[in-house]
This record gives structure tokens, C-alpha cells and sequence, in this order.
């Protein structure tokens, strides 16, 4: 991620659904306006989902995401199914795509059934369709459960009406009448069609997406806690497993929140902490640190001064901070061989301290004095359901470069099951013997 784009967790994530040969990369890549995804006509071009940062406005900066076909077959089929099921952990707005002529094609009892009246053939159609139970195929009605349960909006395209007959391009506006008709029965807000050849209906796209999302309450990094004109300390370790040439994102994000506050961040490494305190005495108006350095920042700083990390506020940003801390009690009754699952929502490099793997491990067994069984994932990857259930804690990193939605989802996995949920920053801040001072402020 480069410093000046906007974080793939900050963007809304617009998922694209749907079989194979549906026209979804099609689709994709006319809403990019790039060949984002590969095009062909053999099935299963696709085979993990793409991704493909841009502006849509008004919506602003968004995340595309192409997905394998939801009737790929055979056992790599079944995990590019898989593949594309998790994308729905973190998709904000899902287009479902539907080959307007497959849909046609699977409902030709309905039309057949229209042919029986002296009518126009339009009138036909719509008595037979409004007198029979209309469904959409069960692929997609399965689809459009699984949206619905996760409360994501959902927009319904059916795709390549260029390869449609006269007769069926009626027939088509008919079926999107009805189901505008009836659109909220399958949990859908929009219907829409495209030409993949002539791009028709693309923009029309565009702009609905546009307004469908429901305008937030804007979320920020330190909401409540500064004013203008305060002094706000950022501990940030540079060491071996410390991004070369950058800050980490909760770093960067902190920084530009306290800007747009027109509060004064002043950024150091502990090694000069107690200068900046002594410069400032009695200025500071809260220190964040790297939950790794809590220990010998919480002995430089005066009892008075507001202590907690980077992470901690990550996990009030994402929403699920109260959780998270109720989770830290379980840490005090750990037993021998109890399975602790520690999630990394990002990829890197593991170095030697690193502190997920090897520091965050070490704390637990010295806090508890057991031997424990520890489980890791990083990035995208995620425990299965049933690997989930032999838990006794789940502790997640602070979740930088996970949307809002994805770590919800994650979470509400295990509150679900009642599984304690933690994540590192108040772990940590907790076995140093901190976390009331840790979470005091917040």
C-alpha cells in the first residue's frame, strides 16, 4: 500500500456474484474501465477472487471484487466455491450477475404457460408469471439468503442482453418489472441489465451504485478523545520486524486523524520518550504506543498521563472493543493445553520477534504458567467452523486491513458459538498489568 492511497480496510467492498460465464469479469471490467479480470468464453476463468481498487462517486473510494463462478464443479470447483463464499465476509454491496438468457432459459414453463390467451404476448407473460410462485433459480436464491443474513445490500443484474432475441429482450423487462414489483420478497433494493458488448447500462449501474449504500456515521481513530491544539505522543518501534521505509497503517492513520483534529502528534521511538515528556511536562494529553513496548512506556510516563496503543484503538474503531475486553478475562483461567487461536489480518514476512507467532505465545504460557496449544491464520485465512469449536480463546490482531464488516463477521463467528474473543493490544496490556490504565481514556 502506498502512503497516498486509501487503505483497501477504508474502502467499500463491492463483491461480484454469480456461475460461470455469467459476465461478471465482464462487468467488472466495464465498471473499471481496464481489463481487470480475464475474459473468455471457456467456464472457470476465474478461479480466485480479484480485486481492483477505484473511485465511484458519490460513493468514493471502493474495492471491486470479481469471484469465482458459484457452480464451478469437481473438487477444485468446490474450493473456488469456497474462495468465493468468503468474499462475502467482506462485501459491503453485492451485485449478483445473471445470464439474462440461462434465466430465461430455466423459466420456460413460465413463458410457455403465457401462450395461452388470444393476448399480446406481453400481457400473456405477465398473467402467467404473476399467477404461478416466480422464482429465481436456486443457486441465486441461495446467494441472496446468504446476503441477507449478513444484512448486505444486494443489486441484481442480469447481464449479456445484447445475445437476447427481440422476443426475449420483452420478456426480460417483464420479469425486471416483476421483481421490482417484488424485489424486497428476495432481499433485493435494485434490478438492473447490461449489454456486455456495447457497455449499455453501465454508467445506469454506476450511478445507482452510487446511492444504494445508506449513509454512515463517519467512524474516526479518535473521536472523543482530542481537541485542538493537543498534544498527542505516538510510540512507534523501529525493529526487526518493522516495514522498511514506512510507518505500519495504524501508525499512519493516527497520524492523519490527529491532523484533520488539528492536534499535534509527535512521533518518537521509546528511546526518546522521556525527552518529549520532560519538554512537555504536563502538556501531553494521551501516549499510544506499540502494545509491544507497553511495559517500558508505562515506566517512563507519570501515573497521570492517559496510556494506550495503537491496537486498543484499532479495536474501538472497528467496533468491538467491549467484546474484546471481556474476552481478557479468560486469560486468568487458562488451563494446560488449552487451544488459544491467534488471527493476523494481514501477510508479511515473519521475522524472528515477531509478535503474533513468537512474542504474543511466549506472554501467554509465562502469564499463565501452562503449556498451550497455539493455532495461527493470517491474512484472508480463517479457521473452519469445526477447527473453531475446540477454542478456548480467540485473540485477533488490532485488524488495520480488515473492512468493518469482515472483522464483524469474524467476531460474531465466535460470539455466536461463545467463544471469548481478545486481541492483541489488550492481551498484552493485561498481562503487563495495565489494562485499566489501557482502557481508562477510551
Amino acid at each position: 500500500m502506498s502512503l497516498q492511497d486509501t487503505p483497501q480496510s477504508e474502502r467499500i467492498h463491492i463483491g461480484f456474484f454469480g456461475r460461470r460465464n455469467a459476465g461478471k469479469s465482464s462487468l467488472i471490467n466495464a465498471i473499471a474501465g481496464q481489463p481487470v479480470s480475464l475474459v473468455s468464453e471457456t467456464p472457470g476463468t476465474t478461479t480466485d477472487p480479484v480485486r481492483k481498487a477505484m473511485e465511484i462517486l458519490p460513493l468514493g473510494p471502493v474495492l471491486l471484487i470479481d469471484t469465482p463462478g458459484i457452480d464451478d464443479e469437481g473438487s477444485l470447483g468446490e474450493m473456488r466455491v469456497a474462495r468465493s463464499k468468503e468474499v462475502i465476509r467482506e462485501t459491503d454491496i453485492a451485485l449478483l450477475v445473471l445470464s439474462a438468457k440461462v434465466f430465461l432459459e430455466e423459466n420456460a414453463s413460465f413463458l410457455q404457460r403465457g401462450l395461452d390467451s388470444g393476448k399480446p404476448p406481453v400481457f400473456r407473460l405477465l398473467k402467467a408469471l404473476k399467477r404461478e410462485q416466480f422464482l429465481l433459480p436456486e443457486r441465486e436464491r441461495a446467494l441472496l439468503a446468504d446476503f441477507r443474513e449478513e444484512d448486505i445490500p444486494v443489486m441484481l443484474i442480469f447481464s449479456q442482453v445484447d445475445r437476447l432475441s427481440e422476443a426475449e429482450r420483452e420478456a426480460l423487462q417483464i420479469v425486471i418489472k416483476i421483481l421490482r414489483e417484488e424485489k424486497t420478497k428476495y432481499g433485493i433494493l435494485e434490478v438492473r441489465s447490461s449489454s456486455g458488448l456495447s457497455l449499455e447500462g453501465i454508467e445506469e449501474i454506476k450511478s445507482a451504485l452510487g446511492v444504494f449504500l445508506p449513509k454512515q456515521k463517519e467512524r474516526r481513530l479518535f473521536s472523543g478523545l482530542v481537541e485542538a491544539g493537543d498534544y498527542i505522543v505516538l510510540v512507534s518501534p523501529i525493529d526487526e520486524s518493522a516495514p522498511k521505509g514506512r510507518l505500519i497503517l495504524p501508525q499512519q492513520m493516527a497520524i492523519r486523524d490527529l491532523l484533520d483534529y488539528h492536534a499535534i502528534p509527535l512521533v518518537a521511538q521509546p528511546e526518546e520518550l522521556k525527552t518529549i515528556m520532560e519538554s512537555l511536562k504536563g502538556k501531553v494529553k494521551l501516549v499510544v504506543t506499540d502494545s509491544q513496548a507497553f511495559k517500558e512506556v508505562e515506566c517512563i510516563l507519570e501515573k497521570a498521563v492517559p496510556l494506550t496503543s495503537f491496537s486498543i484503538l484499532m479495536a474501538r474503531y472497528k467496533g468491538f472493543l467491549s467484546y474484546a475486553l471481556e474476552g481478557c478475562a479468560v486469560l486468568d483461567s487458562l488451563e494446560e493445553g488449552d487451544k488459544i487461536y491467534i488471527a493476523e489480518g494481514c501477510t508479511h514476512h515473519r521475522q524472528c520477534g515477531d509478535i503474533g507467532t513468537v512474542k504474543l505465545p511466549k506472554m501467554l504460557e509465562k502469564y499463565s504458567g501452562k503449556k498451550l496449544d497455539f493455532v495461527f491464520t493470517e491474512g484472508k485465512g480463517f479457521l473452519s467452523e469445526e477447527k473453531q469449536k475446540e477454542l478456548k480463546l480467540m485473540i485477533h490482531c488490532g485488524a488495520c486491513m480488515l473492512s468493518e464488516r469482515e472483522v464483524q463477521s469474524r467476531y460474531r463467528d465466535f460470539l455466536d458459538k461463545g467463544i471469548p474473543i481478545c486481541n492483541y493490544g489488550l492481551a498484552m496490556a493485561k498481562m503487563n498489568g495495565i489494562l485499566d490504565r489501557a482502557v481508562a481514556m477510551l
